[in-house]
């Protein structure tokens, strides 16, 4: 995983210490599934920086042992619990660190993914270990879910979710069709279909910039910031008039 900025390397060793100790955690491995940009940013298949962990819980009958675990694993760590969910597994966790750097973390643990997700064991080189995670379709097809339903509940947009599509289409990674129409109740052509227009209408330079700035080298930010819309547009319409 890149670091873009040198005042992040702490946040980087503390999010990779957590997920040691997540996957070294008998309660926790058997169960959880990697997933999100720290996950294809750790295979090799993302070159952006991300700072949070994100999981599925298919077993959603284990989460109050989950969130057991997850303490006791703060704990160990001397995290302070900024903020967490009682009704989701999402914590906010805080650590020290000098002034004007990163010294909150979040985990994320979805109870409720899609039934047509599909996961795959996976070696992790950076951290020399093993993982049970999202096949590569179910990582596409789940930014693509996420592109926008973070909007649909937010109102704001992650110019990171266009910017990860953008790569890995550009990438020709595949896609789990199945997710997106059973996330969306669509079909994958029309969900699509919605991508694109909401890319044209919604999404410019100015937002892909402000949420890709932390994560991205100034270099390759400055190279690429222009080309990520319209080549992402193209890349749509070619995967639409495909199926």
């Amino acid at each position: 995983m890149i670091l873009p900025q040198p005042k992040d390397a702490q946040h980087k060793l503390v999010m990779l210490r957590l997920l040691r100790e997540i996957l070294c955690n008998k309660d926790l491995r058997l169960c959880l599934q990697f997933k999100g940009g720290t996950y294809a940013a750790l295979r090799g298949v993302l070159d952006r920086f991300s700072v949070d962990l994100d999981f599925d819980l298919p077993d959603k009958s284990k989460k109050k042992q989950v969130r057991q675990a997850c303490y006791r694993i703060f704990d160990k760590l001397g995290f302070q619990i900024k903020d967490e969910s009682k009704k989701y597994l999402q914590f906010f966790l805080r650590y020290e660190a000098k002034a004007g750097e990163r010294n909150t973390i979040k985990l994320e643990i979805n109870d409720k993914p899609s039934i047509k997700n599909t996961y795959e064991k996976i070696h992790l080189k950076e951290i020399n270990m093993y993982c049970s995670g999202h096949t590569l379709g179910t990582m596409v097809a789940n930014k693509l879910v996420a592109s926008l339903a973070r909007f649909e509940k937010t109102n704001k947009i992650a110019g990171r979710d266009f910017y990860d599509l953008w790569y890995f289409f550009l990438n020709g990674l595949p896609v789990n069709q199945a997710v997106v129409e059973n996330s969306t109740k669509m079909s994958y052509v029309k969900y699509l279909d919605k991508v694109v227009e909401f890319l044209e209408r919604r999404v410019t330079d100015k937002v892909l910039n402000q949420d890709l700035n932390p994560l991205l080298p100034v270099s390759v930010l400055n190279k690429t910031i222009q080309q990520i819309r319209p080549e992402l547009l193209s890349l749509l319409k070619d995967e639409i008039s495909r199926n």
